[in-house]
């Protein structure tokens, strides 16, 4: 160690720059992997709920009605309506906001 001149907190200072810098880099993309990870979680709850209620009114056990379905704290709206192309088949949509707050929407028909 001899010939040692002192640039030891500037390396220091320059290491952890370069430390910093990286994790500023790394945050937002966390931040939006996170936030896509909430919202597939919430997509498939929507696709779970819409396909169990379609199934159950082509089994005759409901009737197609609009509802508000709350599931894991979450509010879901089934939305019903006659499918315009193809006659005989009615459409249902589940309508749920995601984590950025946007409304999304799931439709699917079925045969009446």
């Amino acid at each position: 160690m001899r010939n040692c001149k002192g640039y030891v907190y500037l390396e220091l200072i320059a290491a952890f720059a370069v430390c910093i810098f990286l994790v500023l880099a790394i945050l937002p993309i966390l931040e939006v992997l996170l936030m896509d990870r909430k919202d597939i979680a919430v997509r498939t709850e929507a696709h779970h709920l819409l396909y169990e209620r379609l199934t159950a009114f082509m089994d005759g056990e409901i009737e197609a009605v609009g509802q508000e379905i709350i599931y894991k704290k979450k509010s879901y709206e089934l939305v019903w309506k006659d499918h315009g192309d193809f006659p005989g088949m009615i459409e249902g949509c589940v309508r749920y906001e995601d984590e950025s707050g946007n409304l999304e929407s799931i439709c699917d028909a079925a045969k009446k």
